[in-house]
């Protein structure tokens, strides 16, 4: 029987996917800071996550071109607390381990259509079927790994909900895969960088024994 650190949050809102990408990294601070740093750490200040945001929004931006709209704002910071600005929906999160984020998607029609996406609830993502639609989900989850470390894996889960939106999500992801992983992997070593660094900080300003 699987006790509750086993059992993935993520699996209640994606429990059957297409696509599947995992990445890990260890973390030399405790679960507790690691956990803040996840929640915390300003993902824009990477110049090369700030590029790749900006080429995933340009098809927005070309609609705001061809509709006269004026353009959007500047980006500011960008933490989990801001992921709903970027376009996900908070799932779930179990607090200090687990946090999932998802959205339902149409990234094929992201300059010609004019159809807003659904808005679904957490409580219905999972069930949720419209013919036309991919849903997105990924999480961030902090565990213990070994004494005084821990372990960060982020998993981004894909399900098109017809085999024609399959067809097309597929060959979207060969061209935008690559980048959504690189992404993610420069995410976690921001977030390990942070929680290194706090714990750093931490052990110098702790009081000699005696």
């Amino acid at each position: 029987m699987q006790s509750e650190a086993d059992t993935m949050l993520l699996d209640r809102y994606l429990p059957r996917y297409d696509v599947t990408e995992t990445h890990a990294v260890v973390v030399n601070a405790d679960t507790a800071l690691t956990w803040q740093a996840v929640r915390r750490s300003d993902l824009s200040r990477s110049a090369v996550i700030q590029a790749l945001l900006e080429l995933r929004s340009l098809p927005n931006r070309l609609q705001r071109v061809l509709k006269r709209q004026p353009p959007g704002p500047a980006r500011p910071p960008l933490t989990l607390d801001d992921m709903q600005r970027a376009g996900f929906l908070l799932l779930g999160e179990s607090p200090g381990h687990e946090i999932v984020f998802g959205s339902v998607v149409q990234p094929w029609k992201a300059v010609t259509g004019d159809e807003p996406a659904p808005q679904v609830e957490p409580g219905r993502f999972a069930a949720f079927d419209t013919p036309g639609y991919v849903k997105v989900a990924f999480n961030i989850r902090v565990e213990p790994y070994g004494s005084g470390r821990a372990l960060i894996t982020t998993e981004t889960r894909t399900a098109a909900t017809d085999p024609a939106s399959l067809r097309r999500f597929a060959r979207y992801w060969l061209l935008v895969g690559p980048f959504s992983a690189l992404i993610r992997r420069l995410t976690l070593r921001i977030v390990k960088s942070d929680a290194e660094r706090r714990a750093g900080l931490m052990s110098n300003t702790r009081p000699p024994d005696g």
